[in-house]
């Protein structure tokens, strides 16, 4: 007979045999862990794409701020330029983020004149620029970029994420190897403010008819006089170089070992006699301290000497004899490039560029059957006079430097024995900085952190007599980015 008990022992004996076995007890791990692997493995592909996309859109950001930070030269218009460098100079995309279009856009532009001291302060703690003179900084935020994230997919919704970025670039303008000046605005007149004069600025070096005008620069004496337009004085380097020898050298040299800022200048206190000796070696004039820089290459005078003396060799080695100065009375035996016959502007220190083109070829080329030439398209005479740098520059180019005035002179350097002459750089050109002195109100030789307006070229067109600090020159243009000397500094900040 069979027990009664029997199915109820089976089924503990099954429920046991359950129990006991272990071959399977993993699975439900697996399950719950593969959910959590699977989500974390989508949370990092949304987190590198989160990255991917901010990085895309920072460097957008950094090179449309670094596009118009390099138009920040402080000049007039400089504001629309970089505007229009943001716009349409570079592009770039992103590979994520809705919509068709992915080119990184910009939401806002701002110019700057100072940055908060503090990286971690916010922009506003900074001082915006109050026109495009004093914009130094320029800001760019690009638009925000949605991204549609992975993993809220997986739970039936769908949490987008918006990602930004923006940055700040500025620019400096960096000259080196340059002499040690600076020139008050010539073109500044009463009453302009600080934008306007450097707006008459561009406006004359643009100008071939002003360009030729001739400047009297007068050096800035040791007084608490306001500074005028057309006075000039001496830059402070980085190192010390307040001693009058030093400064002397500095004038000299053909690469002084100095460079400034456009953001900042200092002058340097104080009159100085010595121009005259310093500026006379580019004319082949060795005397007093520069006696003894004939030999050296690094005093180097310029390819064209030709500077309205008597007679040739050693005669041609100072500045002070009389008898080689010009002579007046027909006909005459040598010229320098002449004065201006006028002079209504700048009361009195700049003229009219009105100069005697024709007596100068004629003595110091009719000589040698040469006809008036034809410059800049046009065939130069006393109505239509050139610069003189443009006649200094084609007398070199057209190999007419040798030719000899009545009197024996020519344009080769008879004085220098320190090896060849070279015209780069030329040596004839003053690099200086131009400062707005009138609108910035300074009075008193001592001055520091002064901005400067632009880096510009001047053509020095006749050497110094002894005692004489006065420069005769013809502005030439402003420093360039294609210049040697020039060297732009733009970076970003933020």
């Amino acid at each position: 007979m069979v027990s009664s008990f029997a199915p109820i022992k089976h089924a503990i004996l099954c429920i046991k045999e359950f129990r006991d076995d272990t071959s399977g007890i993993i699975l439900p791990y697996v399950t719950v862990m593969l959910v959590v692997i699977m989500g974390l493995a989508l949370l990092a592909i949304d987190g590198a794409r989160y990255m991917s996309l901010q990085t895309q859109l920072q460097n957008g950001a950094d090179a449309l701020a670094l596009a118009g930070a390099a138009e920040l030269d402080r000049l007039p218009g400089a504001e629309a330029r970089a505007i229009n460098a943001i716009n349409n100079l570079v592009a770039n995309s992103t590979l994520f983020g809705t919509g068709a279009d992915q080119t990184v856009r910009v939401s806002q532009v701002q110019f700057l004149s100072q940055l908060p001291a503090s990286d971690a302060a916010p922009l506003t703690a900074g001082r915006l620029a109050s026109d495009a003179t004093d914009a130094r900084f320029v800001s760019v935020a690009v638009r925000p970029v949605t991204l549609p994230t992975i993993l809220p997919v997986m739970t039936g919704g769908s949490r987008p994420i918006t990602v930004g970025a923006s940055a700040v670039g500025g620019f400096d303008q960096v000259v080196c190897e340059v002499t040690p000046l600076f020139v008050c605005n010539p073109y500044e007149a009463p009453g302009m403010g600080y934008e306007q004069a450097t707006a008459a600025l561009v406006e004359a070096v643009g100008d071939p008819n002003i360009r030729r005008r001739l400047i009297r620069l007068r050096q800035y004496g040791n007084s608490l006089e306001p500074y005028l337009a057309g006075d000039y004085g001496f830059l402070l380097p980085p190192s010390n170089g307040t001693e009058i020898a030093d400064l002397t050298d500095a004038l000299a040299r053909v690469r002084p070992g100095m460079c400034f800022v456009q953001r900042s200048v200092n002058f340097r206190p104080g009159y100085a006699g010595t121009v005259g000796e310093a500026m006379n070696v580019r004319f082949d004039i060795y005397e007093r301290s520069m006696v003894g820089r004939r030999n050296d290459n690094n005093y180097r005078p310029a390819a064209n000497v030709r500077k309205g003396y008597v007679g040739g060799g050693a005669g041609s080695c100072t500045s002070n004899a009389s008898t080689n100065w010009p002579i007046g009375s027909p006909p005459q035996q040598a010229t320098g490039l002449p004065l201006d016959r006028t002079w209504p502007y700048m009361a009195g220190g700049m003229g009219q560029g009105d100069w005697d083109f024709q007596t100068y070829w004629q003595v110091n080329h009719g000589f040698s059957g040469r006809a008036a030439p034809t410059i800049n398209g046009a065939l130069a005479n006393n109505a239509n006079p050139p610069s003189r740098y443009s006649v200094y520059r084609y007398e070199i180019e057209q190999g007419f430097v040798a030719d000899r005035s009545p009197g024996g002179e020519s344009g080769v350097p008879a004085c220098y024995a320190g090896g060849e002459v070279s015209d780069k750089p030329d040596r004839r050109i003053l690099h200086a900085a131009i400062i707005n002195c009138r609108s910035l109100g300074l009075a008193g030789s001592a001055q520091s952190n002064v901005p400067v307006a632009a880096f510009g070229k001047f053509f020095l067109t006749l050497p110094l007599q002894r005692s004489q600090t006065d420069l005769y020159v013809e502005t030439v243009g402003l420093v360039r980015p294609t210049d040697s000397v020039n060297y732009d500094m733009v970076q970003l900040y933020r």
